[in-house]
């Protein structure tokens, strides 16, 4: 642990450090912590996971915002995706800069590329249900390793999978399959300079099927992806600025998909500047991102969007040194064209209470800076304080995670 801090403290930049997808969710609104560290950041660059040792991480998952009480009763709603998992870390010398080994493994996380796979798959549709056509998949899990070399360079591989399959006869009738494999590298190039690159690479195939009496089945199946496969690239610098006690953050982040069946190509672009700082007993960050897609074939025209996103974060320590409070946001404003003549302004939620909307509001509860609880408030709990005055209500939070450091 005191080799961590070293290696943070010689970057010179502010990190965020045991934190989780709680923390995630309210700092920006994000899943992907752009111009900051954060535990989250290992999944995505698992040569991270070198700034994280002797860790457990584990969440109750998130509630629905869309779940109500029925007839002014409450309703007990259980949180969808729990996950559970932790890093360990070994180092090789009693030199603070020598070499160290991290393995890590989590179960039950759903991947941003999960989330992506079924919502191509689209809702409603398949017999039986009023969610995704495609079936859940289960056996999610990560397992990461990681190598510290020393001197300031680190090294980082994981693979993530989640996989179900209904066989009827040797007949496929749903499936969802994901495979995605992970390098990166975290180089401290010079004192208060360090850089990462990562690369996601991924294969999918998916489909489902509605329930009928068809005696053609394949006539009803639907297929998603058919050995198809995806590819991100993420880079970003952490320039130390000591003025402003933080650092100066470009970064750049490119994805790319295909889904072969539907003839459908799709390019992701993210690109911008952020800063992140610390502030009297606090954290700091802000960020503004250029942002397009592009979506090739299928019939779609070819449509293009075109755009920008401004986030932050902010969190402090209240009252006590073991209670902080958060708040963040983004606005993400597009221009979507299809053909030469037809376009729209399309922008995300401001007040559906998803992770994406406008703005978050969380709390963090740190014991002795080994446990930490992180909480995010649903969003009409300032106006309503839930059923202490305004009646039967679902819930105070909308998501629960914590870290152990060991």
């Amino acid at each position: 642990m005191k080799r961590a801090l070293a290696v943070i403290l010689a970057a010179g930049f502010a990190v965020g450090s045991y934190a989780t997808d709680a923390r995630v969710a309210v700092m920006g609104r994000q899943g992907t912590p752009y111009f900051y560290r954060d535990e989250v950041s290992v999944f995505i660059n698992p040569a991270d996971m070198s700034l994280y040792p002797n860790l457990i991480y584990g969440s109750f998952g998130w509630l629905s915002p869309t779940a109500e009480s029925q007839n002014y009763t409450l309703k007990n709603t259980q949180p969808n995706d729990p996950l559970f998992g932790g890093m360990i870390s070994y180092g090789f010398s009693d030199e603070e800069s020598g070499p160290m080994l991290s393995i890590g493994a989590f179960v039950n996380r759903k991947d941003y590329m999960l989330d992506r796979l079924l919502d191509e798959g689209e809702t409603g549709e398949r017999a039986g249900q009023n969610d995704y056509n495609l079936v859940d998949p289960l056996g999610r899990v990560d397992l990461m390793l990681g190598y510290d070399i020393g001197n300031g360079l680190a090294l980082g591989l994981g693979f993530y999978t989640a996989y179900q399959c209904e066989l009827n006869n040797n007949f496929i009738r749903n499936q969802t399959a994901i495979y995605k494999v992970t390098g990166g590298i975290n180089y401290n190039i010079d004192q208060g300079l360090d850089f990462e690159l990562d690369a996601n690479l991924g294969f999918m195939n998916a489909r489902w099927m509605r329930e009928t009496q068809t005696a053609n089945l394949d006539s009803e199946v639907h297929k998603v992806a058919v050995d198809d496969w995806f590819l991100r690239l993420d880079g970003r610098i952490f320039s130390a600025v000591p003025t402003i006690n933080g650092s100066l953050v470009p970064q750049i982040s490119v994805m790319y998909i295909t889904f072969k069946e539907r003839t459908v190509a799709e390019y992701d672009l993210a690109a911008g500047m952020g800063i992140n700082m610390n502030i009297d007993r606090g954290f700091f960050w802000t960020g503004l991102q250029g942002i397009g897609k592009l979506k090739q074939g299928g019939g779609s025209g070819d449509p293009l969007s075109i755009g920008g996103r401004l986030s932050f974060g902010i969190e402090r320590n209240i009252v006590w040194d073991w209670f902080l409070i958060r708040v963040g946001g983004q606005k993400e404003l597009r221009n979507q064209k299809k053909g030469e003549t037809e376009s729209i302004w399309i922008e995300n939620p401001s007040s559906d209470g998803t992770d994406g909307d406008l703005v978050g509001l969380g709390f963090g509860i740190n014991i002795d800076n080994r446990l930490r609880i992180d909480f995010v408030a649903s969003e009409d709990l300032p106006y309503t304080l839930t059923n202490l005055i305004s009646g039967a209500q679902h819930h105070l939070f909308n998501r629960v995670s914590a870290t152990y450091r060991f």
